[in-house]
Formats: structure tokens, sequence, C-alpha cells
């Protein structure tokens, strides 16, 4: 189980404002983060990597927004679900390179009591409002490839056969107990093969909210006999990802 904050600090603490960035990601980085200065940084130093591995079916995923290439490569193109829109940015991006048939984008879009959910993504409801309509204006372009469903990952989860889906993105609730749960329920509808792979891979204390994902993902692949790997740069909040045995 990861340490985390008491309830008594969530209740008091103000949404996005926790504490300091993360120890081992660069402060420099940090500052950065979500600048189009950085993105050119990174998208010059990703280049030769990117050559590298890019005739490799077992190439590694460098950075999270490789990850429709890497489905691509390994003949993964039926229906995937990213679970966790916000503004449907990460959805445009995978329908955008990923040759697959349907992508499902499932949030519910809903604000929760900061004393039950500190973290930077719990923003007030009128905020929730307009990342839907985002969504939905960016998915818009892409046709019956696209369908955005506003209800939590269980509900989501409830609707899907089993074993029916090529990949499942989670980028939803960051804390323990959240992540476990969403891990139990959107396993079993991956088919053989099929990648389970997410954000955040941290666990902590940081300003952007309480994070358990790392443990959770770790101790839930580990029972199995499974290895979690991270994306290769793009730190602090790197990706995961685990190939499921084929059978």
């Amino acid at each position: 189980m990861p340490e985390v904050a008491s309830e008594d600090v969530r209740a008091e603490a103000p949404r996005g404002a926790l504490d300091a960035p993360p120890a081992e990601g660069s402060r420099l980085v940090w500052w950065l983060r979500g600048t189009k200065l950085l993105e050119r940084a990174r998208e010059l130093a990703l280049g030769p990597l990117r050559v590298a591995f890019s005739v490799s079916h077992r190439a590694p995923l460098i950075i999270r927004e490789e990850l429709p290439f890497m489905l691509n490569r390994r003949g993964l193109v039926g229906c995937g679900v990213e679970v966790g829109v916000k503004a449907g940015e990460f959805s445009e991006l995978l329908l955008d390179r990923w040759q697959g048939r349907h992508l499902i984008s499932v949030d519910p879009w809903l604000e929760s009591p900061v004393e039950s959910y500190a973290d930077v993504a719990n923003v007030e409801q009128d905020t929730h409002e307009d990342f839907h309509r985002q969504t939905l204006d960016r998915l818009q372009r892409f046709g019956e490839r696209s369908s955005v469903w506003r209800m939590t990952g269980h509900e989501a989860a409830e609707r899907i056969p089993h074993h029916s889906l090529d990949f499942v993105y989670l980028d939803a609730r960051h804390d323990y107990e959240s992540v476990k749960s969403d891990l139990e329920r959107w396993y079993d509808r991956l088919r053989p093969g099929g990648v389970f792979a997410g954000h955040d891979y941290v666990d902590g204390t940081f300003a952007d909210g309480v994070f358990g994902v790392k443990s959770a993902v770790d101790e839930f692949f580990g029972a199995r006999g499974l290895r979690a790997r991270s994306t290769l740069v793009d730190p602090p909040w790197i990706s995961w990802w685990v190939e499921l045995p084929r059978r």
C-alpha cells in the first residue's frame, strides 16, 4: 500500500496545491511542463530513438504519444478504450495515429467532493461541462470510429464483453484504491495479447494530488506474474504498459 496523505490533510488542502513538485522530477522540466518549448525539445531528442526502433515489433514505448504506433505494429487495430478523457486531447491523438476501428472515450465529467478526492483533475462542475464540450468537438471529425460515453469507468466496463478489447488506457482517478478497482474491472475486457496501459505511473503526494498508481499497478500485475513496463522518458508523469499473455 502506498503512503498517502491522511484524510485530514486531504480535506484541508485546496485543489491542486497539496505539496511541492516531486523530488524525482527535474525542476526545469516541471516548470516547462506543457509549454511549446518543452514539446519541441522533446521531439528533437526523440527523433533518433524513433528511427532506431521503428522497424522492431518489440520496440519499447518511448513516450505515451507513441502508444498508437505500438498498437499498429502489433496488429491491435480493433476496439480500444481510454478511461479518463478530460478535454479529449489524448483520445484525439490516438484516433489520429492509431489504425484501429473504434475508440471508446469514457469519462463521467463529474465533480467530486474535494475531501473524498484530492486531485488537480477534480475541478468544478462548470469546468467538467466545458471539458465534455471540448471532447465532443475534438472527436466529431472521426465519425463512427469514435464513441464518447459519459459514465464512470465501472459503468462502462459492464457494457463491454469480456476479451473483446485490443487495448485499455487508464487515466482516471490516481489514488491507490481507485486504480486497483479500475485494473480489476478492465483486465478481463482485454483479449489475449492485448495491451493494458495508463498514465501517471508514480506514488506520493504531489501538487497535482495524491497518487498510488505505481503501487496498484505493480501489485496487480505482479500477482499475475506479469511485469509492468514504463515509458523511457517524459518524467515525472510517465506511463505504464503491460502486454497480456497470448495463451
